[in-house]
């Protein structure tokens, strides 16, 4: 029966398993950031040579740009060349006066990747030499605008975080952000962290503040707004009321199925239904017989006077049946309370009902005793 029993409960968790629901996939933490090491320059794509009409077409933007530089506008310029370095990407000369405009316009990590192109296209055969020193000198304005403390409290959260130690990891980012203002890595980690957690409005507020730091071509941009609208879109989701999960809870594993746990419901069921069958199979059996019957022989049915039916573990498995229900009801309780705190905390975090439980309890009075098995209380 125990065998039974086991081989039904593993069936019954790998079953429910999968239609647990998913609530999104989380996100990964940043772990390379610029500056985070020595800049080295992407290995050089192969480009094919334009055609007639599109060379042509990127001389006369680079015209443009140049009357455009004229009158200082300067966006516009980056703009005219930025169009004209996609319609002839094998221009030394487009590359290099790309990267001047973008580092003008202070967009250092874009300007670093155009001085890269250049180089690869051999700008330096045109006589403009300056190209390396200027990937050099970004690349080290890159790495000294964050802070030596910033960047250690950086990786000492990375290192909690893959413990596990979310509190602790959260001070290192804050500490990071506290000694780095601006910088956005440490802002998008701490929102991964607080959501690890728990910590679902924080998350949210730290993913907010992070797109407001980042351009919007980052390749990051669009998960993090997919997920602000994944977290955003669970508050409108129905949860379970806990009071309506523990009282259901009282019929093994309902307050589980109720609060969209099939896993541990079906296993609650399976236990307290299994200590209840064995309580009632295991039966000792007395019948007084009019004959002498031989050790191991049958009384004839005619021949029975009395027999006596027993069944010594009925109230051991009552009382296993009920301490697992019970269990499970408050379990199902909390984790009823913890989906409707996780969700409210998104719009509104406020102070939710507190359950406690206290150890069992012996007192005795003038001619009775008193046992407290389990109390609730609910404040």
């Amino acid at each position: 029966m125990w065998r039974t029993a086991w081989t039904f409960g593993v069936s019954a968790m790998v079953a429910a398993a999968g239609i647990e629901p998913l609530l999104g996939q989380e996100l990964e933490l940043i772990r390379v950031y610029p500056g985070s090491g020595p800049y080295a320059c992407l290995a050089p794509a192969s480009t094919q040579p334009p055609s007639p009409d599109d060379r042509a077409r990127a001389g006369q933007l680079a015209s443009d740009a140049n009357q455009a530089m004229v009158l200082g506008e300067m966006n516009q310029v980056q703009s005219l060349l930025q169009e004209a370095v996609r319609l002839d990407p094998s221009s030394a000369d487009l590359a290099y006066r790309h990267a001047r405009v973008l580092e003008d316009l202070e967009r250092s990590e874009p300007a670093m990747a155009e001085y890269c192109r250049s180089l690869d296209l051999d700008v330096e055969a045109l006589g403009v030499l300056d190209a390396r020193e200027r990937l050099t000198r970004l690349s080290n304005e890159l790495r000294n605008r964050i802070p030596e403390e910033a960047r250690n409290a950086f990786a000492e959260g990375l290192v909690q975080t893959d413990d596990s130690l979310y509190a602790e990891a959260e001070e290192s980012f804050s500490a990071a952000i506290d000694n780095a203002p601006g910088w956005p890595e440490p802002i998008y980690n701490r929102a991964v962290v607080n959501e690890r957690a728990g910590q679902t409005s924080q998350a949210l507020r730290d993913f907010r503040d992070y797109l407001q730091l980042v351009a919007e071509d980052e390749s990051q941009v669009l998960r993090v707004s997919q997920r602000i609208g994944e977290l955003e879109g669970l508050a409108s989701v129905a949860t379970p009321s806990p009071s309506g999960a523990l009282a259901l809870g009282l019929v093994p594993g309902m307050g589980h199925f109720y609060a969209s746990r099939p896993v541990m419901g079906t296993l609650t069921l399976s236990v307290a239904a299994v200590a209840l069958a064995a309580g009632y199979s295991f039966r000792e059996i007395t019948v007084v017989c009019l004959n002498e019957v031989s050790a191991g022989g049958l009384c004839p049915a005619g021949d029975i006077v009395r027999e006596r039916v027993e069944r010594p573990y009925m109230l051991i498995g009552i009382g296993v049946a009920a301490a697992v229900t019970i269990a499970a009801a408050v379990d199902a309780y909390l984790g009823a309370k913890g989906q409707r705190d996780a969700l409210t905390a998104i719009t509104s975090p406020m102070e939710g009902v507190t359950l406690e439980m206290g150890a069992p309890e012996v007192s005795a009075g003038a001619g009775r005793v008193d046992l407290s098995v389990i109390r609730l209380q609910f404040r």
